[in-house]
């Protein structure tokens, strides 16, 4: 098996699929023969078979030919012999050759038809090509059978339109109710266990079982049908085909005809029909509803990207707007906006809180010795090492050109000391890359009450310019 794999190309789940496929043709094609069978002749009155031979040419390419070739003669060739005796050897050699060349020609065609890549597609125009393809297909391929049969005596000329028409509608069924239903079901692989689904299939056969007691009963099928392809879509309209066209051939295989629409040919004739003439509009609904719900969720989710974006963005600006560009830290704007609001919850809640300004020592003779380059790093540093040193409740702001302010929420002047202190000898042991370390001076106030953000303001600032004229590197508390 491991050198037929190799000489294919094939993996083992692609041969996996392709023996399920075969199994599953030769099945259907079994209760085709012994369970449809029109009266008096060896053909099956709906041949899904037919379905499953194009879904192996959509699922396997050119390739699927021999498949499909297989199949149809583990079908075809028991049942040819088994009218042998009165077939004859010559007759019974020929239809089995030419039933499964045909078959798989047939699935050929309407592969080739249809497709324009390699995976048919949901929309309104691969449904327009596949309705094509499968008249088309199936018109050449049930012609040239007919005329097999007809040369060798299988029927007789006069009953040529008749049995090419029987044939047709066959195989059509087999394509259009199986077909569509494969798709439908390999889009929606993840919900076909799903609730809507199973209770869908589950009450399609209703109206039909309902129209043995009363024939009118028969159209609450469609407001049925209906309502399931509103809810389900494209996969709705093909379950419910699909059930309803097993449905009415098993019941007139049977003698249950729902409607009474005469006896085996005629009934199955006309069924067929209007299985056709019905379903395609229905499919077609199934589609369009399918293809404005790809259409609603694609736009909503190019809806939801933009939002996002502008989201974003306004998030993006909104940091812009309170954070100082070079130092990442508050604005003066947003660190005035923040002292107001805490003066005010403070005073309302008498709660502590303190307040520290710091500048970095002769910053000027930084930026003229190395440079501006040189004293954005140095500005930017310290920026991080403040930040890093503080709580998660406290804010740091740029103030100034090398000033920054510092508001500490529930904190008395003695601890906002300490942390004052910390702050200095965290920027004067940092290594820089300068010549001499870099100090920083601090004047710390605690909040008043009653006191306005300007007056604290303006009591920290003085304790800062007392803590330069004392030398720098140091921090005064106001009121010393």
């Amino acid at each position: 098996m491991s050198g037929v794999l190799l000489r294919t190309g094939w993996s083992a789940l692609a041969w996996q699929k392709a023996i399920v496929l075969i199994l599953l043709y030769v099945l259907l094609g079994y209760l085709g023969i012994h369970c449809a069978t029109f009266p008096g002749t060896f053909f099956a009155q709906v041949w899904l078979p037919s379905g499953i031979g194009l879904i192996m040419f959509c699922r396997f390419g050119r390739r699927a030919f021999w498949l499909v070739l297989l199949a149809s003669l583990m079908v075809n060739g028991p049942h040819a012999l088994r009218h042998l005796p009165e077939n004859g050897a010559v007759t019974t050699g020929l239809l089995i050759l030419f039933s499964p060349l045909l078959d798989a020609f047939q699935s050929f065609l309407a592969w080739r038809f249809w497709r324009l890549d390699r995976e048919p597609r949901l929309s309104r125009l691969g449904f327009q090509r596949f309705l094509i393809a499968i008249l088309l297909a199936v018109g050449i391929s049930i012609l040239l059978m007919a005329n097999v049969h007809l040369l060798l005596g299988l029927i007789e000329p006069a009953d040529f339109i008749t049995r090419f028409a029987m044939m047709a509608l066959a195989d059509l069924q087999g394509l259009f109710l199986l077909v569509p239903l494969w798709l439908a079901m390999r889009r929606a692989q993840h919900d076909l266990l799903s609730y809507p689904l199973i209770l869908s299939a589950l009450a399609v056969p209703v109206p039909l079982l309902l129209a043995r007691i009363e024939h009118s009963l028969a159209a609450l099928l469609f407001p049925l049908v209906a309502v399931i392809i509103i809810r389900l879509r494209f996969v709705g309209a093909a379950l419910a085909m699909f059930i309803a066209g097993c449905c009415v051939v098993i019941m007139v295989a049977i003698g249950h005809d729902p409607l009474q629409m005469g006896l085996g040919v005629e009934a199955f004739s006309r069924w067929a029909l209007i299985i056709l003439a019905l379903g395609t509009p229905l499919l077609l609904m199934g589609i369009i509803l399918e293809d404005s719900h790809d259409y609603q969720t694609h736009l909503e989710a190019r809806v939801n990207e933009r939002t996002q974006a502008l989201q974003d963005a306004l998030a993006a600006a909104h940091v812009l707007a309170i954070t100082d560009s070079l130092t990442r830290a508050f604005n003066r704007r947003q660190m005035e906006t923040l002292v107001h609001d805490e003066v005010e919850r403070a005073q309302r809640y008498h709660q502590p809180m303190s307040l520290i300004i710091l500048d970095i020592d002769h910053f000027k003779a930084v930026n003229d010795n190395y440079g501006h380059p040189v004293g954005d790093k140095v500005l930017q540093q310290v920026s991080a090492i403040l930040a890093s040193s503080l709580r998660q409740s406290d804010s740091l702001g740029r103030w100034g050109g090398e000033e920054f302010l510092i508001l500490l929420p529930h904190i008395h002047v003695g601890a906002a000391a300490s942390v004052a202190e910390k702050l200095r000898l965290a920027i004067y042991s940092h290594e820089f890359g300068l010549k001499t370390p870099v100090s920083i001076s601090l004047g710390v106030a605690e909040l008043r009450p009653g006191e306005s953000a300007g007056e604290w303001i303006t009591r920290a600032d003085n304790a800062l310019y007392l803590a330069k004229d004392r030398g720098r590197n140091q921090l005064v508390t106001a009121d010393e």
